[in-house]
């Protein structure tokens, strides 16, 4: 080509033009992806996807909130509480905001916020502010460790639960003061204070609610200050006088939350029920197993959880496991509609499970199913005072009933049944955005190799791999060379 016919001037601007426009979509395409963006979880347990329950905190969330992470590089959960306040703050949508301060790089901020919230000496805290209230959590509460075989090494991280505590303790500030739940003594029941029901008792503290005992003998009423009364399991029964106080508690707006133990004979506290339209049947669920000649009869029952109710709709695909005996409930909807008493069945038993009216192990068990019934509801919500209509709410009386007494124990509670707890605790509250499951702690994984796996982990590593590699190349070169 003829130097006179490149237009070089015209290929210089063509090409000025491409650069200039490369950029500007690159910054455009940065902008963007900074406004709009996405996260993914690929992480083996999804450890840095948050709980169902906690989504629902945030969305909730009326004011703007702060984190302040106030950690040293050198915590063991430093990684952790900065990967889980990052995911706090883009779930909420600009509701939550985030800043990390490491006390020894950056003194004098660090100085401000000690001496603002009071923090004194203490390090490794995450600070939440809510519209000036406050809460500390401290670096024992996010984590759940176990002492090292060597004294001289620190302890190691057995499992974050970081998100527990940090949802709890949004929970507990955005609220005006603690939930008190009375729970009845004097009738053989658990104590609010039982070691057996630490584990409830903790999760409880984690979203806002104390245990207080109530020996309902001698008080005169239940306590103006009740925002729900458990009765967990008594083994014997209510006098008169007790099931009045409780009626009594029920026409104020009362909540209650009533676990049956199948065995004791509890008429009182049955007819108590009874009047709001669940009648207990005094049976048990139970089903029949094969164990090689004979027939074993298996009374710990798997249940489903039914999506009619706000408590267990987040719950469909979950099973639940009771521990101990069941007994099955009637719902009859039809006498207490007057009365303006909606029910609703929570949990039927699984599948293969009956409800045994004829439970005596010595004569032998089988289906009748004149008088046993398949798929038997074991827990059931009753509600008088409400409106058809979940989006305006009124003041109701609110009660669950469970056909178990043992599964809040800490050596019965499964995942599932806490979460179903929980959820009827928050139901009961009017508190239906916590309904659903609660966040879990997140259990690090550790892969224990013995000496000779490691020598043919690093033979592979070392020498295999790299080795196929250059058989590989060559083989290539001497094909390319014939």
């Amino acid at each position: 080509v003829p130097p006179s016919s490149i237009h070089r001037t015209k290929i210089v601007a063509n090409v000025l033009l491409q650069v200039v426009a490369v950029t500007v979509i690159v910054v455009l395409v940065n902008l963007f992806g900074a406004q709009h963006y996405r996260r993914w979880d690929f992480s083996r347990d999804r450890q840095y996807t948050l709980g169902e329950q906690t989504t629902r905190v945030l969305a909730n969330l009326k004011k703007p909130t702060k984190l302040i992470v106030f950690f040293s590089s050198a915590s063991d959960v430093a990684r952790d509480v900065d990967a889980l306040v990052k995911a706090y703050a883009y779930a909420s949508q600009g509701r939550v905001t985030v800043e990390s301060i490491n006390p020894y790089s950056n003194l004098t901020r660090g100085r401000e916020v000690a001496t603002q919230y009071k923090l004194g000496t203490n390090e490794n805290v995450i600070v939440l502010d809510y519209d000036g209230q406050t809460k500390v959590i401290n670096e024992a509460d996010l984590a759940e460790t176990e002492a090292s075989l060597n004294p001289m090494e620190r302890p190691r991280v057995k499992a974050f639960k970081g998100e527990q505590a940090l949802t709890g303790a949004l929970i507990e500030i955005t609220e005006s003061g603690a939930n008190k739940i009375y729970v009845v003594a004097g009738h053989g029941e658990p104590e609010a204070k039982a070691e057996m029901l630490s584990g409830l008792r903790l999760f409880l503290e984690r979203q806002n609610m104390t245990l207080e005992p109530l020996t309902l003998a001698a008080a005169d009423r239940i306590p103006e200050d009740a925002k729900l009364v458990l009765i967990a399991g008594p083994q014997y029964d209510f006098s008169d006088a007790e099931r009045q106080k409780l009626r009594d508690y029920w026409g104020r707006r009362g909540r209650l939350l009533i676990l049956l133990e199948p065995g004791a004979a509890t008429p009182n506290l049955n007819a108590l029920v009874q009047e709001l339209g669940v009648t207990p049947n005094g049976d048990r669920v139970l089903k029949t197993v094969p164990y090689g000649p004979v027939t074993g009869v298996l009374k710990e029952i798997t249940g489903d959880f039914l999506n009619a109710s706000p408590i267990t709709r987040r719950l469909g695909n979950v099973t639940a496991v009771f521990l101990g005996t069941t007994q099955s409930f009637t719902l009859e909807p039809e006498r207490v509609q007057a009365q303006h008493i909606k029910l609703q069945p929570l949990i039927q038993a699984s599948k293969g499970f009956w409800a045994e009216k004829h439970y005596d192990l010595k004569e032998g068990v089988f289906f009748d199913p004149k008088v046993d019934k398949i798929y038997p509801v074991v827990a059931a919500s009753v509600e008088q005072g409400a409106l058809d209509d979940e989006r305006v709410r009124v003041a109701s009386s609110r009660m669950v009933v469970v056909g178990n007494a043992t599964f809040i124990r800490n050596d019965a509670m499964t995942e599932p049944d806490l979460d179903f707890t929980l959820s009827a605790f928050n139901w009961l509250l009017d508190r239906e955005h916590l309904t659903g499951m609660t966040p879990k702690a997140v259990r690090h994984f550790s892969l224990s190799l013995t000496e000779s796996q490691l020598g043919r982990l690093a033979f592979l590593a070392v020498v295999a791999i790299p080795g196929a590699a250059v058989l590989l190349g060559a083989f290539m070169w001497l094909k390319r060379r014939r």
